[in-house]
């Protein structure tokens, strides 16, 4: 405590499954006695509320994109950073698997019986919110939304203003973890034309807007995974529909062979930072944005109402004197530019995490960050992040953990549930080596003393 605030080793904003791969290795670190860390989690609705289908363009229903036994321990290698201990580690994370979940559930037998099927959105959000149920140990969950993030420049610490919360207003910590997956991306548009239009974080409510009644012909913006799932709920949603995908290039479906995965479990075996930025860029493209998922893709093989077409949307203009909008996009075709009529549009191009980030940062605080590591907001379009291997702003002191902007920089699996305990080890591991300086300069003060 420090003038009746609660402090923290590490703030995390955002109860999602990055925040429920570190809760539980700070549970496990402190009950093998390598702490104390403490870590306090903010978060705004409810722990992992962007898989229940409750918030966002996901219905909760839609397959995860990948296998849950990637859970939030995976890949179990903590020896690779934390040395012998690091076995200790992982053998004590066993409570916390995938596994040990269903065996609770009674439903392992059945799912291993059943030839280990992709799971729902849905059931993946009810295991990380049973981990972080269990990850007690120096953690503190604290329900609330995060309204604004300053520095305390005297005491090298950060400070989260909360509103909602039924505890404290505010919470300071010696680093900071931001999570989540951001806002919607701009999307251009005539005002007129906004009430037809939806985003990735729309509510489900917000769609019910879509006639069921008739067929109607809808537009989903955007070559990711976003999109794809929005395919899968509206299929479900409205059955009768027309839906119509824009992506800026060809189609791809994700690489999931050993050769890809290795890269997303373990970046320093192929020596990811040493690579050229152009191959690290061309690899995530292809495995992880900008990519469909192989399993959902195999929903709409079949799907004679529903087609791809290949072309950058430049604006969603509305129709003078009649119902729906009007999408124009690029081609490659000569003329190089058309316009098709739809009823709706939905904007799947993804999300921002730095657009969420300036709304937390006062400009200010901005200005200082971007004074000590260089350009954030205000880059240059497609430029690299300064993101350091522990997936930390580089140069930025008290630390700030970025995670979802790690991809390009450290791997692939950082962005994503690719490698959610490589992705623990890494953010904590400076705060460990910081507990254990500590210790030890308490125990050399002590020997001086006798």
């Amino acid at each position: 405590m420090s003038h009746g605030v609660p402090d923290a080793d590490l703030l995390i904003v955002g109860a999602g499954a990055k925040a429920a791969a570190i809760a539980a290795k700070v549970h496990v670190m402190n009950r093998l006695g390598l702490g104390p860390i403490a870590l306090t989690i903010v978060e705004a609705t409810e722990s992992a509320a962007s898989w229940s289908g409750r918030n966002g363009m996901t219905s909760g229903e839609e397959p995860l994109a990948i296998p849950p036994i990637k859970d939030v321990g995976f890949p179990y290698e903590s020896h690779r950073e934390f040395g012998e201990v690091g076995e200790e580690i992982d053998r004590a994370m066993m409570p916390f698997t995938w596994q040990q979940y269903m065996i609770g559930e009674h439903r392992y037998v059945r799912w291993v019986n059943a030839g280990s099927p992709p799971i729902q959105h849905r059931t993946y959000g009810k295991y990380l919110a049973w981990v972080l149920s269990r990850a007690t140990e120096g953690v503190r969950l604290v329900r609330g939304r995060v309204t604004r993030v300053s520095l305390e420049e005297q005491e090298r610490l950060w400070r989260i203003d909360v509103e909602d919360c039924t505890d404290s207003p505010l919470y300071r910590g010696r680093a900071l973890a931001l999570t989540g997956p951001g806002v919607h991306r701009p999307f251009a548009h005539d005002p007129d034309a906004a009430p037809r239009i939806f985003h990735c974080d729309s509510k489900r409510i917000e769609l019910a807007r879509i006639p069921i009644e008739e067929s109607a012909d809808i537009a989903i913006v955007g070559g990711g995974e976003s999109a794809l799932s929005c395919v899968a709920f509206l299929r479900a949603f409205r059955p009768d529909a027309e839906l119509t995908i824009y992506t800026p290039s060809l189609p791809m479906s994700r690489g999931e062979s050993f050769l890809e995965n290795r890269v997303f479990s373990n970046p320093d075996e192929v020596g990811w930072e040493t690579l050229d930025e152009q191959t690290r860029r061309d690899f995530v493209r292809h495995c992880d944005r900008g990519v469909f998922d192989p399993a959902t893709l195999e929903t709409i093989a079949y799907d004679d109402q529903c087609r791809f077409v290949t072309g950058r949307v430049r604006n969603v203009s509305s129709v003078s004197g009649e119902e729906g909008v009007c999408v124009n996009y690029d081609t490659r075709e000569e003329g190089g530019e058309s316009t098709v009529r739809h009823d709706y549009v939905v904007n799947c191009t993804g999300f921002d995490l730095l657009e969420q980030l300036r709304s937390l940062f006062p400009p200010a605080v901005r200005a200082e960050i971007e004074s000590r590591v260089g350009g954030v907001w205000e880059r240059p379009s497609g430029a690299e992040i300064p993101i350091g291997r522990n997936l930390e702003l580089t140069g930025m002191r008290p630390r700030l953990y970025i995670p979802g902007l790690g991809a390009l920089s450290q791997g692939p699996g950082f962005a994503n549930l690719g490698s959610l305990g490589l992705l623990a080890n890494r953010v904590l591991k400076p705060l460990l080596s910081e507990k254990d300086a500590q210790i030890q300069a308490s125990r050399n003060s002590i020997t001086e003393v006798v």
